[in-house]
């Protein structure tokens, strides 16, 4: 029986948009796409595999690559702009899991340097929902990412659950393909009225 839900947290709970903030410094969509597949993904891996700070990880980049290095410091600079705040509706979801005595983790790619999110100064209190979470396993915290099986592994291990008791919850396919062959059951999310009705066809929350 699936008693317990694992959430990714960008782009599922959280919004996060880097496309919008790069968008000014690039002429066409097209350029924009290799961008975001090449150079932005070589940051964000490296920000990720760096036990130091944006600056120290991204310095080789820029010695590598100097014609990008205006946009490798948007990235060194600017990373807290592209988390936009809570999913509302998602948190809703969140809050009537917890309602239900339904234990909830969390398994995010995040690069350890800006986990927890900084709140926004009119919000304070933006991400208080992160304290219903029994356990968060953050990628850069312990230098593993998915979709590769070890950090799912790391995960399970660290919150004493076993791969058939868990539901995972995120938006990336990729990530979503590695769960469902490790044995969670997987729920690729879209939006948050269809991940409810997952939820309640599996019995974790009750039909509105």
């Amino acid at each position: 029986m699936r008693d317990a839900v694992i959430f990714d947290m960008g782009n599922v709970l959280i919004d996060w948009n880097p496309q919008e903030v790069y968008q000014p410094h690039f002429a066409d969509k097209q350029e924009r796409v290799m961008f975001f597949a090449g150079l932005f993904a070589r940051m964000h891996h490296t920000a990720h595999d760096s036990p130091g700070s944006f600056t120290e990880a991204l310095a080789p980049l820029k010695s590598q690559e100097p014609d990008m290095v205006h946009l490798i410091e948007v990235f060194e600079h600017r990373w807290h702009e592209f988390v936009r705040g809570p999913l509302t509706d998602t948190v809703e979801v969140l809050h009537d899991l917890v309602a239900a005595d339904v234990p909830v983790y969390g398994l995010t790619n995040w690069p350890h340097q800006t986990w927890p999110p900084r709140p926004p100064i009119d919000a304070p209190r933006a991400y208080d929902f992160l304290d219903h979470f029994v356990d968060i396993v953050v990628s850069g915290q312990v230098q593993m990412h998915k979709p590769n099986d070890d950090i799912y592994d790391h995960a399970l291990k660290q919150f004493g659950l076993r791969a058939e008791q868990a539901v995972f919850v995120d938006d990336l396919i990729e990530n979503i393909a590695t769960a469902d062959r490790l044995g969670l059951h997987g729920i690729r999310f879209t939006n948050a009225a269809d991940l409810r009705g997952e939820l309640e066809e599996l019995g974790l929350l009750q039909s509105r």
